[in-house]
């Protein structure tokens, strides 16, 4: 059978997008790679909270449930993606991890890992924004009594024994951890440049709600406003500020640039020992699977952003969707993917009509 479009990856963007082109009567395939669809939510430090409220985290036709202004954790954002896609009955396939995609006469052959090909029309790119923790180079100089991990492997404080902890890498997740693991742990937090905190609350409503009303959030991401946004990256939660985590007892370091036997060293000659390394460096895309020629360059996945082309790549049948700026700010959020998957779907509906 050739689908009219196959997607890879059943996150919020794919099953969203899945939901869009099967109202059009368009035949479509999901392939996921993990045992159960949300499992990279399921993945998350157990602690784990959205910034962003019930009322942003839910696709088109179905509530999550709870009260709308609270804050879901992982096992919620999870169980909703499950539900999403039975209540739409999508067409998913689960342990199906593509790593190969062919493209000959019009048609993208899709291969798995488990010696499965699948033929489609068009094929979409919906493996998410975070997909590989970044890592130094200057990682294999630590010796190997020195446990590595990275930021995604991460759940909760016991799965550490030994006590001093590094974590490289002050985005909010590395911050979050570090505030989490000094309660019983000691921990440095070597930073990077510095980045603004809002509060995750003003008067009483979410911030990223009010920058949504404000149109902030939605601006696209090629003019002044979205430029301006990107440049700041500000985090949205405030309870994780140096002050807070040097109350908490973090040790916190300016940028690790270099190992000496047992210690990790800063640009400013800062060093500690620790037991364990975690690496919190922000994510980049993992493009490997994706096999056609000029898919992809050393950036990452190429495709077009902005509110009209976003999601457009040099294929006129391949496009993307789930990715960070897309289109705008909001692009990385659940709340945010519903418009990019709105026009992606116009985009697939296109190229079939073209084909």
């Amino acid at each position: 059978m050739i689908y009219d479009c196959v997607i890879v990856g059943a996150g919020q963007a794919g099953l969203c997008l899945a939901s869009f082109l099967t109202k059009k009567n368009i035949t479509v395939l999901i392939l996921e790679r993990d045992e159960r669809i949300g499992d990279v939510w399921r993945r998350r430090p157990d602690s784990m909270r959205l910034f962003t409220p019930r009322a942003m985290d839910q696709l088109p036709g179905l509530i999550m449930a709870g009260d709308q202004k609270g804050y879901p954790d992982k096992h919620e954002v999870a169980d909703y993606l499950e539900s999403y896609a039975q209540h739409n009955n999508l067409h998913v396939l689960l342990n199906k991890n593509v790593y190969s995609v062919e493209y000959n006469d019009k048609i993208y052959s899709i291969k798995t890992q488990d010696g499965e090909t699948f033929q489609a029309k068009c094929l979409v790119n919906a493996t998410g924004a975070n997909q590989k923790v970044n890592v130094l180079d200057i990682s294999r100089d630590i010796p190997a009594e020195i446990q590595q991990m990275t930021i995604d492997q991460y759940q909760n404080p016991k799965q550490l024994s030994a006590k001093n902890i590094a974590i490289i890498g002050d985005g909010a997740s590395g911050r979050q951890a570090a505030k989490e693991l000094a309660e019983t742990h000691n921990v440095t937090l070597f930073c990077g440049s510095p980045r603004p905190f809002t509060p995750q609350e003003l008067f009483g409503i979410n911030t990223l709600v009010l920058f949504k009303k404000m149109t902030i959030l939605n601006s696209d991401s090629r003019n002044i406003i979205g430029r301006w946004l990107r440049k700041r990256n500000f985090i949205p939660c405030n309870n994780i500020t140096n002050k807070i985590l040097k109350k908490k007892g973090v040790r916190l370091y300016s940028k690790f640039t270099s190992v000496d036997g047992k210690k990790l060293i800063s640009d400013r000659g800062e060093n500690c020992e620790p037991h364990i390394v975690i690496w919190s460096l922000g994510y980049k895309e993992d493009t490997d699977w994706l096999t056609i020629p000029d898919s992809s360059n050393s950036d990452g996945f190429i495709c077009q952003v902005g509110h009209d082309v976003g999601g457009k790549t040099p294929y006129p049948d391949l496009f993307i969707v789930g990715r960070k700026w897309l289109s705008c700010r909001a692009s990385e959020l659940i709340y945010g993917c519903v418009k990019d998957a709105q026009r992606v779907a116009n985009f697939v509906e296109m190229a079939l009509k073209n084909k």
